[in-house]
């Protein structure tokens, strides 16, 4: 089987007091083994909401209204809340957005590694101890017989990360979802942990997705890419489509915000002008539409087709359809 993840038309809407927010609004995407998705877009563009359904976690009131996630073969959206535990953890893990807020603060470091292998490998104490030493040695922890007894705060924002990363890999997941795992980090620490990732995911052969806002972490970690925007997929492709031939007004705005240590002369960035989609009130059109400067009154009025541009590159844009079409009709 060359998919172990098929994400089909899925759809996830938070029904507050105010209204129906449509977080997620159908994306699809799959990946293979070994392969790493990266998840690209800006705050509240719905690439942690989709995270969380994957792995099993969505709160109320949020909720799945349509599609399917297919995990070797089964969708499992069907599965029962003991099914999901035994998935969740085994299978797929995660590494969660702000390390110095996800761990516990009142059980020490080698207590909340020992868990996961207590609760799904069933290991006898010594031997989970034992393995959660390995791991933080794994990730690059120094002195992890003393680390194992320390509580959260004793320890520094990296090494923090670095436990998060352990936990997430200690039960050798298939797939790992890395929501950000950067973010709170100062860059000479980022970069260590994404080298780390990247050398783990050889050594495993493990799927991950990787969810950042950063175009350079893409650049450097994933083989694939999705750009949301407003709950939708708006351009995939592989790291060198989007990198080279991005076809969408907003990856190319992304492009633009992005500083470029390759530019051969002083050139000054470009910031996407408006803000972000009301999620209660979307537009009918292109989400990305008012914010767009090559916008025209189809984009306003009707969502845009998806256009395949070949080997898994896609995009939804009018602005490329009208331009396909007249290419046709010029032939």
């Amino acid at each position: 089987m060359d998919k172990l993840l098929e994400i089909k038309d899925l759809k996830v809407s938070f029904f507050t007091h105010a209204g129906e927010v449509k977080a997620v609004g159908g994306i699809s995407y799959d990946i293979g083994h070994g392969e790493i998705m990266g998840i690209v877009g800006e705050s509240g563009s719905g690439k942690s909401v989709e995270a969380y359904t994957i792995i099993g976690l969505l709160q109320s009131p949020g909720k799945v209204v349509g599609g399917e996630v297919i995990f070797e073969g089964e969708n499992i959206l069907d599965y029962t809340p003991e099914q999901m535990e035994e998935f969740r953890g085994n299978k797929v893990s995660m590494i969660f957005q702000n390390p110095m807020t996800c761990l516990n603060p009142v059980y020490t470091i080698g207590n909340q590694l020992t868990e996961a292998l207590l609760c799904h490998k069933k290991m006898e104490k010594k031997v989970a101890w034992d393995k959660a030493i390995e791991m933080l040695e794994l990730v690059g922890i120094n002195n992890p017989d003393k680390r194992m007894k320390q509580y959260p705060h004793e320890l520094s924002g990296g090494m923090r990360q670095r436990v998060m990363i352990a936990m997430g890999l200690i039960c050798d997941p298939m797939l790992l979802i890395a929501d950000e795992p950067t973010t709170a980090l100062d860059v000479t620490i980022q970069a260590q942990i994404l080298e780390l990732i990247r050398k783990l995911q050889k050594e495993r052969q493990m799927s991950v997705i990787f969810i950042t806002h950063n175009l350079g972490v893409v650049a450097e970690v994933c083989d694939k890419v999705s750009v949301m925007y407003a709950g939708k997929i708006v351009e995939q492709g592989t790291v060198d489509d989007i990198f080279y031939n991005p076809s969408h007004p907003y990856t190319l705005g992304l492009m633009r915000s992005m500083p470029r240590v390759d530019a051969k002369e002083y050139e000054r960035l470009i910031p996407i002008e408006g803000n972000p989609v009301d999620m209660l009130n979307p537009p009918e059109g292109c989400g990305f539409g008012a914010r767009c400067e090559y916008c025209m009154n189809i984009c306003l009025r009707k969502e845009p087709p998806t256009i395949d541009l070949g080997n898994g590159h896609r995009s939804s844009c009018w602005l490329l359809a009208s331009k396909l079409a007249g290419e046709a009709n010029h032939e």
